[in-house]
């Protein structure tokens, strides 16, 4: 595969025609699993978000926000694409979204919460005795989202700015 200017490939729409054809389904886990590997160093998700703190740092003074966006392509159903950018004050809570607030005296990066896909949100908690362990804290994130939890969080973060 042949990367382009903005780290797709050139063959994404091609690729993406061919499993359509095939009539996968794509497993979620296998493709959290690649998004957060990326094609290359500089494309890991680790990285976009180290890059949109740096961003963050020139745009806003003190303590602000790291969102990270997961759109699938309409046409293209089975690729996703990532959105990584910074914002002064806390997102409100969506379908398909990781927060992340970062503080600028310790220059410290604190994970807020994920949110799945529309559909992981109503399915997962009728199913919460069948997770094991480690998905228990996920879980967790779809229950505060669901009940208003989260959206009462964004709340306060964001009145602790005015204050």
């Amino acid at each position: 595969m042949h990367l382009n200017g903005d780290g797709m490939t050139e063959n994404v729409g091609k690729y993406s025609y061919e499993l359509q054809q095939k009539d996968e389904k794509i497993n979620p886990i296998e493709l959290q699993q690649a998004v957060h590997e990326g094609n290359e160093s500089e494309d890991s998700y680790e990285n976009q978000v180290r890059l949109a703190v740096e961003r963050g740092e020139k745009d806003f003074d003190g303590d602000f926000y790291v969102v990270v966006l997961f759109k699938k392509e309409r046409l293209m159903v089975n690729v996703v694409r990532q959105y990584f950018f910074p914002r002064k004050t806390c997102p409100r809570p969506e379908y398909d979204q990781v927060v992340y607030r970062y503080y600028r005296n310790s220059h410290s990066l604190k994970f807020l919460w994920v949110i799945p896909d529309k559909e992981t949100c109503e399915v997962l908690p009728l199913h919460k005795h069948l997770l094991p362990e480690e998905q228990k804290e996920f879980l967790k994130y779809v229950l505060d989202f669901n009940s208003g939890k989260l959206d009462e969080l964004a709340d306060k973060l964001n009145l602790e700015k005015t204050a």
